[in-house]
């Protein structure tokens, strides 16, 4: 299997997370330092977490390969927001 078959749910959450989150951190001083780290930390875990999903579900049928994929996007878009407030009051010096 391609290589972009196997992580395009990372890729495409890469893109959507990369324009909806830059011109937010790009408004603070000191912004595009935040935002990549942020986005290898979006990265990281979210390649990560999809290669062992991949490899977890790879012997599996269609239906249960497609109920863990569903419970995936609800993590990466939970963990999204999560890095997203903590990096936000982080800048903002609150915590």
């Amino acid at each position: 299997m391609s290589i972009w078959k196997t992580f395009r749910y990372s890729f495409f959450h890469f893109l959507i997370v990369f324009m909806l989150f830059s011109t937010s951190f790009l408004r603070k001083p000191n912004g595009g330092q935040w935002m990549l780290i942020f986005m290898v930390l979006i990265c990281l875990v979210s390649f990560s977490v999809e290669y062992m999903l991949y490899r977890k579900t790879s012997k599996q049928k269609e239906e249960a390969r497609r109920s863990h994929y569903l419970y995936f996007i609800m993590f990466q878009t939970g963990m999204t927001l999560t890095l997203f407030v903590c990096f936000q009051l982080l800048m903002n010096r609150s915590i």
